[in-house]
């Protein structure tokens, strides 16, 4: 529903647009690249201007075909963002995604309403001895909690349009964690109990261990079966009147993104 397919005459899916930096350092980050500051300001970058990115957002949609534009780890720039979609909004056709880790300010996201479609958060960690250790957000349960509270309150649950793809609405990805059933059970029972069997959870299997890992010997793995099972079982057996749930393939360093 948010990567689309490819349409008649060829070309479509979702037109992300990945900023570099990130308020979060999780250690198992697939985008180290361009999220980590030591690593992204090895690289040649260009800043954009509005105008260069609407062209970009332009290119996609027109040029591309894309099914909407995803914009990836944008909180670090949100009154930027926010500036851009004042000015270009009503020029993007498509439905805009906020592609975020979760770990925000419900009062900066109160702003963009009227402005994002698609809400596309994570929900990472209950406990926050896990948030520190894993990616040094402090609180993090008590700002994503809030954030995705506000998020809810603008969009609701998905709509799709008459081909299956997503139109606005909120989905919550959370990403199973080794050794981190429990904390994955707290997630899911808190998004019922405050949102309801209407809420969409993504409940992911991909996790795979970098080379940070190896300093945690708790998450120095991938995921077993039991595990995923176990966190999926309890999902389903909440009630929720949809979602989405990964095979255990999907755990493939063959489909971590490659930045230039």
């Amino acid at each position: 529903m948010i990567s689309g397919c490819e349409k008649p005459g060829g070309k479509g899916g979702s037109g992300t647009i990945f900023f570099t930096g990130c308020n979060s350092q999780c250690v198992f980050c697939q985008n180290w690249e361009i999220s980590r500051p030591e690593e992204w300001k090895k690289r040649p970058l260009k800043e954009y201007s509005e105008e260069e990115l609407w062209e970009k957002c332009r290119e996609l949609i027109e040029e591309k075909k894309v099914h909407n534009i995803n914009l990836v780890t944008p909180t670090p720039y949100s009154d930027l963002i926010l500036d851009f979609l004042k000015k270009y909004r009503k020029k993007i056709h498509v439905p805009v995604i906020w592609n975020s880790n979760g770990y925000e300010r419900a009062e900066t996201l109160k702003k963009l309403e009227g402005f994002i479609d698609v809400y596309l958060p994570d929900l990472k960690y209950f406990d926050n001895k896990s948030a520190i250790q894993y990616s040094k957000l402090p609180n993090y349960f008590e700002f994503a909690s809030k954030a995705i509270l506000e998020m809810w309150r603008q969009v609701g649950a998905p709509k799709l349009d008459s081909d299956g793809f997503i139109e606005s609405g909120l989905i919550i990805r959370h990403l199973v964690l080794p050794d981190e059933t429990e904390d994955s059970k707290k997630i899911i029972k808190w998004v019922y109990d405050h949102l309801g069997p209407s809420a969409m959870m993504a409940i992911m299997s991909q996790y795979v261990p970098i080379k940070d890992c190896s300093k945690l010997p708790r998450i120095n793995r991938r995921l077993t079966e039991d595990e995923y099972n176990e966190v999926v079982e309890y999902f389903l057996s909440l009630g929720f009147e949809d979602g989405l749930a990964q095979e255990l393939s999907s755990a493939d360093h063959g489909f971590t993104p490659k930045f230039l």
